[in-house]
């Protein structure tokens, strides 16, 4: 989906090795990230502590556009042995044969360790294709150099952002990439509508409750930010102290504070009529299929780091209470004692529902994005786009 491009931007153009090179000839035990920056900066601290001691270390690299890099490697034998990214390629990698079962190979009960939800998100048809870390949804961020309080509900949002926008004095009202469609579900999905009934296997982007939450967005955000829609310009305004809300995820608090902004977290607010209802995901190491015939040493290390990492104390609290995941594992899912964030975050995901795994997905967001940015730029109507964007995806389904 569109939120991995969204990723690739925050790292920046360039492709960053944290250690070892994409391309060598023998890149040792590797894995893949498309991390920003604070996130990049605790993963390093925790694969230092991760390879004190061992014999065969593990190596990362900080990958641009991981998906294309992952479609090409994978396939040639070139990729990395694991992976950290959402649930929602699972289906498609089993399907691609890109995955490795690891159910056999698990030195921990995965129904004892962590949560219901994060169980079911990394197994696809009996498979076992990594292990689970956080969960993680979009939410409300402020300036509160500029915002008092916190809005409850949508209309008070608007009328905050109308204080502020002023776009010819480069101010704006809020800094929300407005086309992604993770980013933007939640106001789709506000009135009962939904891209994607997982339950039926059917598009919904054509049904009027999806029109609904598209006129909702049309009518009462688009206005607030800037013209560019692409990630980068939109980020720029609330980075810079211009703006009074943002609307994104853990990946990026760490970024908004260190430029500055003390960015602070507040539920998504209320909408007359509806309820928002963004899209959730659980962030995996995922295993590849580079360790179907491994040695038992390239094995025994990507194992061991998943379990590691998705079971330490100080990985879990470290990305609670710096990054703002919500931890998965049973003994710290329900603590009250890692921070606001973490708090806020939950209450989101509550509000809630899982990215779809249905490896038809991935055809999906593609023309979705394309028909929310042709309504956005005014081209077409959000009925007339959405009719245009299920024509083209189920045309790719067939």
């Amino acid at each position: 989906m569109q939120r991995r491009q969204v990723l690739a931007g925050i790292g920046g153009a360039t492709m960053l090795t944290v250690a070892g090179c994409l391309g060598d000839e023998d890149q040792g035990t590797t894995l893949w990230n498309e991390f920003e920056d604070a996130e990049e900066e605790t993963l390093e601290e925790h694969l230092d502590a991760f390879n004190e001691g061992r014999d065969n270390e593990l190596n990362a690299d900080n990958i641009a556009d991981m998906e294309d890099q992952l479609e090409t490697a994978i396939p040639a034998g070139d990729g990395p042995e694991t992976f950290a990214w959402a649930h929602d390629w699972l289906g498609r990698y089993h399907d691609q044969e890109f995955g490795y079962d690891a159910s056999g190979d698990l030195n921990l009960d995965l129904e004892s360790e962590f949560t219901a939800d994060a169980v079911d998100a990394v197994q696809w048809e009996g498979h076992t294709y990594g292990l689970p870390y956080a969960s993680e949804t979009v939410t409300l961020m402020y300036n509160p150099d500029l915002v008092d309080e916190p809005p409850e509900t949508l209309e008070e949002m608007v009328e905050i952002m109308d204080d502020y926008h002023d776009p010819a004095n480069n101010q704006w009202g809020l800094s929300y990439p407005p086309v992604d469609p993770y980013f933007v579900s939640g106001f789709l999905h506000a009135f009962g509508g939904r891209i994607f009934h997982e339950d039926t296997g059917e598009l919904g982007i054509e049904d009027d409750e999806f029109i609904e939450g598209l006129e909702l967005l049309q009518e009462n955000l688009w206005e607030y930010v800037p013209s560019d829609p692409e990630y980068g310009s939109q980020m720029a305004p609330f980075n810079d102290g211009n703006a009074p809300f943002a609307i994104n995820g853990p990946w990026q608090v760490g970024g908004f504070r260190d430029a500055g902004v003390d960015a602070t977290l507040a539920p998504l607010p209320d909408v007359d009529g509806g309820s928002p209802t963004p899209y959730t995901g659980i962030q995996v190491w995922y295993f590849t299929s580079g360790l179907d015939g491994a040695d038992e040493e390239t094995l025994e290390t990507t194992i061991d780091w998943a379990e590691w990492y998705t079971t330490n104390e100080d990985v879990i609290v470290d990305n609670a209470e710096r990054h703002g995941l919500i931890p998965v594992h049973q003994e710290y899912a329900e603590s009250d004692d890692l921070g606001e964030d973490v708090d806020t975050f939950v209450e989101t995901v509550e509000m809630g529902t899982p990215m779809p795994a249905d490896p038809r997905m991935d055809l999906v967001f593609t023309p979705l994005e394309e028909a929310l940015e042709r309504v956005f730029n005014e081209s077409e109507e959000p009925a007339e786009a959405m009719e245009a964007a299920a024509e083209e995806i189920r045309g790719r389904w067939d």
